[in-house]
């Protein structure tokens, strides 16, 4: 099995960055243990050291469900909910998850409710990795 170093930028397809490994260490994978996205892995497949590469995983994150959207939840049935503001990353428990917090955004906030999306937040897009190989053994 071949393992490929690599650093790599993250894009949506209108060109936001998302990740840039290039700030921290590079990436190391181990092809056919399905470690990356399927597209990602077998856009790497006989890359080379020095080679560059762009690879387009399509909407690696699946489409914007628009029942992960809970609407109109009071803020006074939440602890600290009077201080949730519009664009504020969350991490969520329910009484059905009390042990595992996921991830979610408010999305609209008023005096007394606001709504919370659960779609990840790069669902809907386009992603594209823009991966410049530095070793393969």
């Amino acid at each position: 099995m071949s393992v490929i170093t690599f650093h790599y930028v993250g894009r949506t397809e209108d060109g936001e960055v998302f990740f840039d490994s290039h700030k921290g260490e590079p990436f190391q994978l181990t092809l056919g243990m399905h470690m990356v996205m399927p597209k990602l892995e077998e856009g790497l497949v006989g890359a080379l050291p020095g080679e560059k590469r762009v690879i387009d995983v399509g909407m690696a994150y699946g489409d914007i469900d628009p029942s992960a959207v809970q609407k109109r939840i009071l803020k006074e049935t939440i602890e600290d909910g009077f201080s949730l503001q519009e664009g504020m990353e969350v991490m969520w428990t329910s009484p059905r998850n009390t042990h595992k917090p996921v991830p979610a955004r408010i999305v609209r906030a008023d005096d007394l409710t606001f709504d919370i999306d659960f779609n990840h937040p790069l669902a809907g897009k386009i992603l594209v990795y823009e991966v410049e190989v530095l070793a393969v053994s």
